[in-house]
């Protein structure tokens, strides 16, 4: 063999002067930093576990409250509605009301009744007639009012009207005046007499026209 055979290969040597290793020289992280990014993400998770359920708690709350809340509009419109047609009595509202509730309890809900067409069509079952009959008999007809009596002249105002024309020396000496179509009542003869001091003053004669065609002085 040649001397230029049997030279090794002498190995290349970095740019920067270095000799090159196979082996990568990287950074270590310290332990307890990794026990602390662990322990964060273990919380973080459990509270994220937390919050969930949380979440779903007051989700069903809130679909509770509001079914209740819609029972309870329900409930009301059909007992005004039965309050309306003059049901007054609370059980027969919610007889009324179970008996809606159990009817269309197999419907599908695109086809059944509201309460108010299902009681309509039910007047006729005998199971629900006797209700309507019974509310019908003791619903009375409507009594007319009675007209108004026309004011009366009382006795003692009479009197005090005879003792006023008596204690008048004058009195029937004059012709009596023709009735010129005005009626004084009850109160305003006792007003005109309070101010007149007793007396029947500037309206005497229209008041005894007014007595005598009631008929209640000659």
């Amino acid at each position: 063999m040649s001397e230029e055979n049997n030279t090794a290969p002498t190995p290349e040597a970095p740019s920067n002067g270095a000799p090159k290793s196979n082996a990568t020289n990287a950074a270590s992280v310290p332990s307890f930093r990794l026990r602390e990014e662990s322990d964060r993400r273990r919380s973080a998770e459990t509270r994220a576990q937390q919050l969930e359920a949380q979440l779903v708690a007051l989700q069903g709350e809130y679909e509770k409250a509001k079914s209740g809340l819609g029972q309870v509009q329900t409930q009301h419109a059909q007992d005004m509605h039965l309050i309306g047609l003059g049901f007054q009595a609370n059980s027969v509202r919610r007889f009324f009301r179970r008996e809606y509730s159990d009817s269309v309890a197999e419907m599908q809900p695109d086809q059944r009744p509201t309460f108010e067409q299902w009681l309509e069509a039910s007047k006729g079952d005998p199971l629900y007639s006797v209700h309507f009959e019974r509310l019908n008999n003791a619903t009375p007809a409507p009594e007319a009012a009675p007209a108004p009596a026309p004011p009366q002249t009382s006795d003692a105002l009479l009197a005090a009207v005879r003792d006023a024309l008596n204690a008048n020396p004058n009195a029937g000496a004059t012709q009596p005046a023709a009735h010129t179509g005005r009626e004084f009542s009850g109160d305003e003869i006792k007003s005109i007499r309070g101010k007149a001091g007793g007396g029947l003053g500037a309206h005497k004669e229209q008041i005894l026209a007014t007595l005598r065609a009631e008929g209640l002085i000659k």
